[in-house]
């Protein structure tokens, strides 16, 4: 420290963070600041969060292999779920495969939702029957190497989509589609979020859940769409599901990021939500799910293979 002139402390300064009690970090700084009072002190979290943002060949291989094991599981539950099945059983499913393939487990605590339960966003109980008629959504990933996969999937509990369920989940499939093409080297994600919104508000307006006065008399402050689709569509990961990044940096070549839009119907009984992770590359984007099944036909006929 006698030689030293600055010294960097860590602290957690994710966006997200929800700090209550004094962390191990907090304790460190305030004995260095006791300790060594005369010195200049730094924050290291910009400089750290700056380097995580970009992520090499090795942590996308890591990222690639949770996103494969994450891929084993859902398929292992496609032939799994049934009328009757409990979420918890399905949560089961996908933790014994994520364990077989050496994940340490899910990357983040998992949603395994059907019927209403999918319009909660955050939903964790995961302890109700899965009914005929309804569609269950699991937003799931495993861990590998301590980086992690983030992925969505939603299936009907019976095996088959009924057609207001199959016209649900394919506007959402193609708000998706709209954002790959908009999640490019140079966006921003405020701004990037905005205008993904105005493909959902078209697609809401198609499936009859808003109208055109909805829109001319909307808050710009809160769109009519936010009804339906209340959340943002990417965010950084890796370290953390919900990784550290600078939302105002512009995206660029090697950054990994979720696109996840959603339709959440309370009156409907229904929630959709389809998410991938992607990496941003020169020559486009990389999907590190691009093997697991999507298309609303697919997930029908694994099911009743």
């Amino acid at each position: 420290m006698a030689e030293a002139e600055h010294v960097y402390l860590n602290n957690n300064e994710h966006i997200r963070a929800v700090v209550e009690v004094e962390t191990r970090d907090a304790r460190f700084g305030k004995w260095c600041h006791e300790k060594y009072p005369n010195h200049q002190y730094e924050r290291s979290a910009p400089l750290m969060y700056n380097l995580r943002a970009i992520k090499s060949d090795e942590e996308i291989k890591m990222m690639q292999k949770a996103c494969d094991i994450t891929n084993n599981g859902f398929r292992r539950i496609l032939k799994f779920v049934k009328p009757g099945v409990m979420e918890y059983e399905i949560q089961a499913e996908f933790m014994h495969e994520f364990l077989k393939s050496r994940s340490k487990g899910f990357a983040y605590e998992p949603i395994i939702a059907s019927g209403f339960s999918a319009c909660v966003l955050h939903y964790i109980d995961n302890n109700a029957g899965c009914k005929d008629g309804e569609v269950i959504l699991m937003d799931v990933g495993a861990e590998y190497g301590n980086y992690n996969a983030d992925m969505t999937r939603c299936v009907p509990v019976n095996g088959k989509f009924t057609q207001r369920q199959k016209d649900v989940y394919n506007a959402v499939l193609r708000v998706k589609r709209a954002a790959e093409k908009m999640l490019v080297p140079g966006n921003v994600i405020p701004e990037y979020h905005e205008e993904v919104g105005k493909v959902m508000e078209g697609e809401l307006l198609r499936l009859g859940l808003i109208d055109k006065t909805d829109i001319k008399n909307q808050d710009p402050k809160n769109p009519a769409f936010r009804k339906y689709f209340m959340h943002g569509t990417s965010h950084h990961l890796g370290l953390d599901v919900h990784d550290v990044g600078n939302i105002y940096r512009k995206m660029e070549e090697g950054m990994v990021f979720t696109i996840e839009p959603g339709i959440y119907i309370r009156e409907e009984n229904l929630g959709i939500r389809i998410e991938d992770n992607y990496v941003i590359r020169k020559h486009g984007l990389d999907n590190l799910m691009g093997d697991i099944p999507i298309e609303a036909e697919e997930i029908e006929e694994i099911m009743n293979s």
